[in-house]
């Protein structure tokens, strides 16, 4: 019979205060070789300890993944991928219908502007038009 052995107190410890978690927005053409390319980091080394976790996130959200780092020299940082969002393998989200935005005239101070769901989305249009395109603006962002 094995005898199990069991982990020992010091290996065991909140992950705040153990394992860092920082996040870097990159540019939309930012490609996966490039996050994992040993110098990419070269700039932010200081802040690196073994074991940190590293979220990226493009500009376009192309690139989502999180990276660990594994090794850390005075020029350069091994990191590994442990998450990578991949679009063909992710779920589909269904489309829903999104309720029209309301148009109104706020007053002289508001002037003409668009609410979504009972909330003032953005004021301060000259025309019922320039509103209107505005809120078909927003409503194409929401739909994505």
């Amino acid at each position: 019979m094995n005898q199990l052995v069991k982990l020992a107190g010091h290996r065991f410890a909140q992950a705040d205060y153990s394992i860092g978690r920082y996040a870097a927005t990159v540019p939309s053409e930012t490609t996966l070789a490039d996050v994992t390319h040993p110098e990419f980091f070269a700039n932010h080394l200081a802040v690196f300890r073994p074991g940190m976790t590293i979220d990226i996130l493009s500009d376009d959200h192309a690139l989502d993944c999180t990276l660990r780092v594994l090794a850390i020299t005075r020029t350069s940082a091994q990191v590994r991928v442990i998450r990578l969002f991949d679009e063909a393998a992710a779920p589909r989200v269904a489309a829903v219908d999104i309720s029209q935005p309301e148009i109104s005239f706020g007053g002289p101070r508001q002037k003409w502007r668009f609410l979504h769901g009972g909330e003032v989305i953005q004021a301060g249009f000259d025309s019922r038009d320039a509103a209107g395109k505005a809120a078909e603006k927003y409503i194409e962002l929401m739909k994505g």
